[in-house]
């Protein structure tokens, strides 16, 4: 003990570097097999002397007045261990992190609190003013309740450590509570105030400066004008400044410089989408103009016409009539019309018309027949096809999910019986954004029990989620065991749990809350975490979180899902390790866990409000203060190639549409961060063509287990031949397409041959009909190119040649219509009576319906007919609904 006494600085030193030389020997010793031996036997005798210094280090400090460079706050108090995969080199991550935690200045704590003095109103709305870290933050607080209503305005530079009131520099006005912050999705300095009449601030330098701006001054009658719905952005960089909105009036206004001035251009404005660069049509804006049945309400729209504005030769014209509903994204347009001129009710025939020139051109999507009580939805359209959802028959909560060819017109079946509850938009298909063709999604079965499927490959083939090794099932094994995962359907229902959660800039990792058994249990789920994309989960923490994804993924941060927690977790190696801070010793009812968007920043903020007091606090934790390495590309990170085993070809493994990529991932057992301008480093090259780079052609199926496109023995026509534009055009098909979106080279391996030759022989609709019929009963309005672009379409959906020779009709419905407000933040706080609940919302984490066409009108009863189960899928059971709000309807 005399030598601890006298040499006690001497001692601090020691540790430190003996715990440098085992953090070293522990990565040499990973990396080379040859001087394994030696090193280990080091690298044990010096962690054995470490612990026995830092046992006898607490030991002296339990027993006298010397200090070792500890505050009287002892890290010992707020960090201990969570157990991890390598319980090693998880003690070694924590020395490191107690280290860095005691070589703090004068007993600095890692968080930051803020209380919001005097701030208590019930919601709070936040936008992220910066990209750049520099941690520049605009909230704002409101009370709707009248004639009492007010609103207040705080800014913070410092990512919320510290906040200033800047409520005059908008004149002390009183701001809507939902959608009355947004941001510019091209530059986030520039936010945007909508007030509750006909006025908005504008900031362009993260709100250090505002300017007023009204849209009553270019209005006929400036009396009880307002903003009614939110900003629309153009989707283009370009034209970051272009906005347009539209009054309680349905007049429809834009501003090409940031409501520097503003035009009123049309009236009677029901939706209102930019153009794109894609569709050469970013000059252009498209409106649906037409009365409405309740005008004060906006209630259903009969007889709109699309309309198409452009700005150079500042002209109108129309582009399709019989329309109710359209949304444009990318090269796409849809608009839904009525398949009749003479429509009487919302229940008559529909169709989907689809255009790729900015609505010079229409066409039908081939979708299959829909009635008056079913809908589709577009699901997603990132990846160069689209995501189709059609409801089944019945008040049945499922539907087939459909996936187009390139041209978004022909549409085959990927997914039956796909979840997707009615009268709702708490669907459970997802996007996985850290890795090109994954998606979830869930699949009800006959008896109404749900369980999660994954695809590796766009749709191509859907799959149970692989149980995670070692974990325990939660129902008899028999039935099958996977990792069903829980998503919006689940939270609806109040499952306890979090939204799946990825990012582009983190590769492979996706964290999801979930457990193993055959179906979706209703028990409180676990955190699981992939770092592979999807082809491999493992549980990483007990119990319900919040969970966020930052500095690129070289760092996870998790909340636990409570009403009051006061403790922060965290893993710098892909979750095989976590720690754990105590930031609060208050009770402070927790709504929410933020970052900058991007997951690039090591800095949190944890937001609450005082259960007492309803005071809002945030606590702002830079966990950079205790990672300070920087990654090193030799020591820190290892190649990893995504979709490896996905290929059964020899050769193509890593292989997906064309492609291969390697990226570097950080390892195992690093304590180092990526860093803010960190670029993931990857290298891709392409692949030759193989018969996984063709989908089968319509009339030819693959057999389970196989690749081989052969003749669907159900067609007995020997040849298939279709109808566009009154012309017949026979298809000859070896049976493959090229999968939208396949960058293969042609020039090697697997190439078909197939081609299309025009008969030129107008169409039989007679009652020997040969080939299926695609004819529009009445014709549809063009302006600008006057008649129908015909695409070059390969063949049909289904081809029922020898039963009858249907034809398919098309029938749409109303328009349920979801906007996202980008990168846009919401926490709410209630009174605190009995059912106390709050509310989180990140626009940018979720993923509603982008498009979709449905019916508010009562349905039909459930259709009783047998349900077909897709095969190599296992029949899902258990997770019943049987409430009387059955498929939230």
């Amino acid at each position: 003990m005399w030598v601890a006494l006298t040499n006690a600085p001497q001692k601090s030193i020691l540790i430190f570097r003996a715990r440098e030389v085992v953090t070293k020997l522990s990565r040499q010793t990973k990396k080379s097999s040859i001087f394994y031996w030696p090193h280990h036997l080091l690298f044990v005798i010096l962690k054995t002397y470490v612990e026995y210094l830092r046992d006898a280090g607490e030991n002296l400090e339990s027993n006298s007045h010397i200090n070792f460079a500890r505050s009287k706050r002892s890290a010992d108090h707020d960090v201990t261990d969570i157990e991890g995969d390598n319980e090693q080199v998880c003690k070694l991550q924590l020395m490191e992190f107690k280290e860095a935690r005691d070589s703090l200045k004068n007993g600095e704590r890692l968080e930051e609190t803020h209380v919001f003095v005097n701030e208590s109103k019930f919601n709070l709305m936040l936008a992220w003013a910066s990209q750049d870290d520099s941690g520049a933050l605009i909230v704002l607080t409101t009370h709707d309740v009248y004639p009492k209503a007010s609103s207040t305005l705080w800014r913070s530079t410092n990512h919320g450590r510290n906040w200033t009131n800047i409520n005059d520099r908008v004149e002390n006005k009183v701001f809507r509570k939902n959608d009355g912050l947004q941001r510019n999705p091209h530059d986030p300095k520039k936010v945007y105030l909508i007030s509750g009449d006909h006025e908005l601030f504008v900031t362009e330098d993260s709100g250090a400066e505002w300017r007023k701006s009204s849209i009553a001054l270019d209005s006929e009658d400036e009396k009880f004008t307002y903003v009614e719905d939110t900003l629309e952005f153009h989707p283009d960089a370009d034209y970051e400044d272009n906005v347009a909105v539209v009054s309680n009036k349905r007049e429809l206004h834009v501003t090409y410089d940031n409501f520097i001035h503003t035009k009123a251009i049309k009236k009677k404005v029901h939706a209102v989408k930019w153009g794109t660069s894609e569709s050469k049509s970013e000059n252009s804006l498209y409106v649906t103009v037409g009365d409405f049945n309740n005008p004060f309400l906006s209630l259903r729209p009969e007889g709109l016409e699309l309309q198409r504005y452009d700005r150079k030769a500042d002209t109108w014209d129309t582009v399709l009539e019989r329309v109710t509903v359209f949304d444009i994204q990318g090269r796409f347009m849809y608009a839904s019309i009525f398949k009749n001129k003479d429509f009487k009710t919302m229940e008559d025939d529909k169709l989907m018309m689809i255009s790729t020139d900015g609505g010079s051109t229409w066409d039908e999507a081939k979708i299959p027949t829909i009635n008056g009580d079913r809908f589709y939805s577009v699901m997603d359209m990132s990846e160069g096809l689209i995501f189709m959802h059609v409801d089944n028959p019945g008040d049945t909560g499922h539907g087939t999910l459909y996936t187009s060819s390139s041209n978004g017109l022909i549409y085959s079946e990927s997914l039956q019986h796909h979840l997707y509850p009615n009268g709702n938009t708490a669907h459970d298909f997802y996007k996985i954004e850290s890795i090109r063709g994954v998606f979830l999604a869930s699949q009800m079965g006959s008896d109404k029990s749900i369980h999660t499927v994954i695809t590796y490959n766009r749709g191509g083939e859907w799959k149970n989620v692989s149980r995670p090794v070692g974990s325990d099932c939660k129902n008899d094994e028999k039935e099958g065991c996977y990792l069903q995962i829980h998503n919006k359907y689940s939270i609806h229902r109040k499952i306890k749990a979090h939204l799946p959660h990825s990012i582009k800039a983190a590769v492979g990792i996706v964290l999801v809350h979930g457990h193993v058994a055959s179906n979706l249990q209703t028990t409180e789920p676990d955190v699981y975490l992939s770092t592979d994309g999807g082809y491999n989960f493992r549980k990483v923490l007990d119990g319900p979180h919040v969970y966020e994804i930052a500095d690129s993924g070289g760092l996870l941060v998790a909340v636990p899902l409570e009403d009051y927690p006061n403790k922060v977790k965290f893993s710098t190696d892909e979750g095989h390790c976590w720690h754990v801070y105590q930031f609060t010793s208050d009770p402070l009812k927790f709504t929410g866990l933020l970052t900058e968007p991007g997951g690039q920043s090591m800095t949190f903020s944890i937001w609450g409000y005082h259960r007492d007091t309803k005071k809002w606090t945030v606590n702002v934790i830079d966990f950079s203060k205790v990672v300070k390495d920087q990654c090193k590309a030799a020591d820190d990170y290892e190649p990893w190639i995504p979709h490896f085993s996905l290929s059964k070809i020899e050769g193509h493994q890593g292989c997906l549409l064309g492609r291969k990529e390697e990226f570097k991932k950080i390892k195992p057992g690093s304590w180092c961060r990526n860093g803010y301008s960190h670029v993931v480093e990857k290298r891709e090259e392409k692949c030759s063509c193989s018969q996984e780079d063709y989908e089968c052609d319509y009339g030819f199926v693959r057999q389970e287990g196989s690749i081989k496109c052969e003749r669907d023995k159900s067609i007995r026509a020997t040849e298939i031949k279709i109808c566009v534009n009154h012309t017949v055009e026979e298809i000859k098909s070896t049976g493959y397409r090229l999968i939208p979106g396949d960058e293969c080279d042609l020039t090697n391996g697997f190439k078909p041959d197939n081609g299309i030759i025009s008969l030129d022989e107008v169409c039989n609709l007679g009652d020997d009909k040969k080939f299926i019929v695609d004819e529009l009963k009445q014709p549809i309005k063009a302006t600008g190119a006057g008649k129908y672009f015909i695409f070059s379409i390969l063949t049909i959906v289904l081809v029922l040649v020898a039963v009858v020779g249907a034809y398919f009709t098309y029938k749409m419905v109303l328009l349920r219509r979801h906007k996202v407000v980008y990168r846009y933040s919401m926490l709410n706080q209630n009174d605190g009576e009995a059912g106390d609940t709050d509310e989180f919302e990140n626009a940018l984490g979720t993923h509603d319906t982008l498009y979709r066409d449905s019916s508010d009108e009562e349905v039909e009863q459930e259709n009783k007919s047998p349900q077909h189960h897709r095969p190599g899928l296992f029949p899902v059971k258990g997770y019943h609904d049987d409430s009387d709000d059955d498929m939230l309807g």
